[in-house]
């Protein structure tokens, strides 16, 4: 390669680069309403409507707070059904494979939720805690901090002594990134899980909910010990995914 051709080259490199960095910039400077106008025949490959809705906000960078009910046997529709349209149209047609189910925009985050269920007192995501503060932690973090304000709340006799910090891995990269500040009290742990992906700005989180967990005359997690790892029985319940593997700098 002589000068000139080496020349071109690195032209070519330099304009390609400054056409994604824009690109890069004016995806990340559209609102969340923006991006789910945005027209697509794209249809996901998942085989559940939650595998399909988490694609789709992987994909398209979409926060969502995915809280799902099994639905009863023979009331799931066969198949999604999609040939176009908005990128909120994508995700409707996928919810409307179960029909209890509705998506809402609110703020910063897409949810998804079964109208039923969403303010039964035994849906363990209107536990309310008392306090709740983080300061430039990472997800990981905070969700540590969610689960001893959980413990806390239920078991308030093993924690008059304090309590130990420090937590493992097990987390994505992604995850490790301190840039989640945040505090309030009498928070539910919905309005926690929520915050806490807002404030990352690259997860979304997923509940999936039995329908037997609302039926009898108390919540399911009332009088069950802490397990051997120090966890109670809603610990565990949530996932968080990240939106993007790529860890910004």
């Amino acid at each position: 390669m002589d000068a000139r051709e080496y020349q071109k080259h690195i032209f070519g490199l330099v304009l390609l680069l400054s056409i994604f960095l824009c690109a890069s910039v004016l995806v990340s400077a559209q609102t969340l309403e923006e991006r789910l106008n945005r027209q697509t025949d794209y249809v996901p490959r998942g085989a559940s409507p939650v595998e399909q809705l988490v694609e789709i906000s992987q994909r398209f960078k979409i926060p969502m707070a995915i809280e799902w009910v099994e639905q009863p046997e023979g009331q799931v529709k066969p198949g999604l059904v999609f040939k176009g349209g908005s990128l909120l149209d994508l995700i409707r047609a996928v919810v409307a494979q179960a029909p209890e189910h509705q998506v809402i925009l609110e703020g910063r985050t897409l949810h998804v939720y079964a109208p039923e269920f969403v303010s039964h007192p035994f849906n363990f995501l209107n536990l309310r805690v008392e306090n709740y503060r983080v300061t430039d932690e990472s997800l990981f973090g905070a969700e540590f901090e969610l689960r001893i304000a959980i413990n806390m709340t239920l078991y308030p006799e093993q924690y008059k002594n304090g309590y130990a910090g420090g937590y493992g891995g097990g987390y994505p990269d992604v995850f490790w990134k301190k840039n989640i500040t945040f505090s309030g009290e009498d928070l539910t742990i919905r309005e926690i899980l929520t915050r806490i992906i807002e404030e990352s700005g690259n997860a979304l989180w997923v509940v999936q909910l039995s329908r037997s967990e609302f039926a009898g005359k108390r919540p399911k997690w009332v009088g069950i010990p802490l397990d051997d790892h120090g966890h109670s029985p809603l610990n565990t319940r949530w996932r968080f995914l990240p939106l993007s593997e790529e860890r910004s700098n």
